[in-house]
């Protein structure tokens, strides 16, 4: 069987596309305000990171709309190689991410459907760039 893996950095736009089977961002890589772009087959997910040790951040997209909610990034699940169901300390293409949303009292589940491509802006990127073109 074969899988196709593919990651392209682009240093002039400051970001990182990750798509293919094994493409993951793990909980570490993230910093605050960091942003990732999550693609799946039918949706677009944007997660600002505001903490990253919690894996706080505002979600939009997909399902939930445009408007930006309080969300936690807890993993991403999918199958291995030899089809056993496999949790990721992160995002991981091929895989779906779980969130869990604040609505009032009680919290929300949110999972994606499977991962196409990860794009991670990274915010000390975009901060050296803006601070590079005065």
């Amino acid at each position: 069987m074969y899988m196709h893996c593919e990651a392209s950095f682009n240093s002039d736009s400051h970001h990182s596309l990750l798509s293919g089977v094994n493409s993951s961002i793990t909980l570490d890589d993230i910093r605050v305000n960091d942003k990732v772009l999550i693609k799946t087959r039918n949706s677009e997910y944007r997660f600002a990171v505001i903490d990253p040790t919690s894996h706080k951040g505002m979600l939009s997209g997909g399902a939930l709309g445009e408007e930006p909610r309080v969300a936690f990034l807890i993993e991403s699940r999918g199958n291995d190689a030899d089809g056993a169901s496999r949790e990721f300390r992160g995002l991981r293409t091929g895989a779906r991410a779980l969130f869990y949303l604040s609505s009032g009292l009680a919290l929300e589940r949110v999972t994606t459907s499977e991962i196409s491509t990860l794009t991670l802006v990274k915010a000390a990127e975009r901060n050296s760039i803006s601070l590079t073109g005065d």
